[in-house]
């Protein structure tokens, strides 16, 4: 069975019919579709990687986990030089996410993490890994498998820069993991903060520390929990080495949104960010002459009979007053 899915596989990554309903199940699968399916990376090693390389593309699987593959041999595709061999990959594998590790005498500890649009790269980035500590060593409670991790960005730089809109583009990806359209506060159970340093000496690259975090929720007297953070690894830090951009015809291409998936739009009706509705309801002018308005006061024969009753109790008074 395991050879037969193998060379159906093989089949369409080449390009050629399927032949049965399940191989055109698979290709209607990999086509595309007007809400995409989840995200999913490939961690590879190169031709040579040290222990430390090694140990990191198995921790970011791990935070990737169920939406990864890790590949234990090695790799000889160089993705700044030739990136056919991985484009491959990922097209057979249907990935759209590429992480590679690999380490030489002139590139100790480089991470080469990549998008892929339509099958082809649309962008990537090396960086350059530095005071790497990996998971085992916080030797703390481990989040569950497949959780919605929360990602957060510090620092101006990333609204500023455009090497750090790159990055957190790419890193947004790879740890934002699947999205789901509704997320329950206790099913958070993660957090992954990204900071970069604002001001930059001159001739330095764009640095980033990682860190990741389990959120440990407490009583607090209230309907919020007091949240507590508890580091469990990895952390690393990053910096730009190499960069290649998107083209862009093909970066606005991969940002197009097809009109099936937009929502549609309700006139007169707006959601706040508490995501709450609120409707809007128009009144044509109003003619206060021609409304009933009863309610409001006396009516006129109402009025009419009170004041008869008045004007006898005082005719009543005068005649005692004059009898008197």
């Amino acid at each position: 069975m395991a050879d037969h899915d193998s060379n159906d596989r093989d089949l369409l990554a080449l390009g050629r019919k399927a032949k049965t309903a399940r191989g055109r199940r698979h290709l209607k699968n990999k086509g595309p579709k007007a809400i995409e399916n989840p995200k999913r990376a490939l961690f590879i090693r190169g031709n040579k990687s040290s222990n430390e390389v090694n140990g990191l593309l198995s921790d970011l699987h791990d935070v990737r986990k169920p939406l990864g593959t890790f590949f234990s041999r090695k790799h000889p595709e160089q993705p700044f030089e030739d990136i056919s061999g991985i484009e491959k990959m990922c097209n057979k594998l249907d990935h759209s996410l590429f992480c590679m590790g690999s380490s030489s005498k002139k590139r100790p500890f480089r991470l080469v993490l990549g998008r892929m649009f339509d099958f082809q790269l649309l962008d990537m980035q090396e960086y350059k890994v530095k005071n790497y500590q990996a998971v085992n060593k916080f030797r703390k409670k481990m989040t569950l498998l497949g959780s919605k991790p929360l990602v957060v960005f510090q620092g101006a730089a990333f609204e500023t820069s455009e090497t750090h809109k790159r990055a957190k583009s790419l890193l947004l990806d790879l740890f934002a993991g699947p999205k789901p359209e509704q997320i329950l506060l206790e099913g958070m159970d993660s957090a992954v903060v990204i900071s970069t340093v604002d001001a930059q000496q001159p001739g330095t690259s764009p640095s980033f520390f990682i860190r990741r975090y389990r959120l440990i929720f407490e009583r607090s007297g209230s309907k919020l929990p007091h949240v507590v953070l508890e580091e469990v690894g990895p952390r690393f830090q990053l910096e730009v080495d190499r960069s290649r951009d998107p083209d862009r015809d093909r970066w606005k291409a991969a940002l197009r949104t097809p009109k099936a998936a937009k929502k549609r739009v309700t006139k007169n009706v707006d959601t706040d960010q508490m995501g709450r509705k609120r409707g809007r309801i128009h009144v044509g002018k109003q003619d206060f002459d021609d409304i009933h308005t009863i309610h409001h006061g006396l009516s006129d024969k109402k009025e009419s009979q009170l004041k008869d009753k008045l004007a006898k109790k005082r005719r009543v008074a005068d005649k005692a007053d004059d009898s008197e």
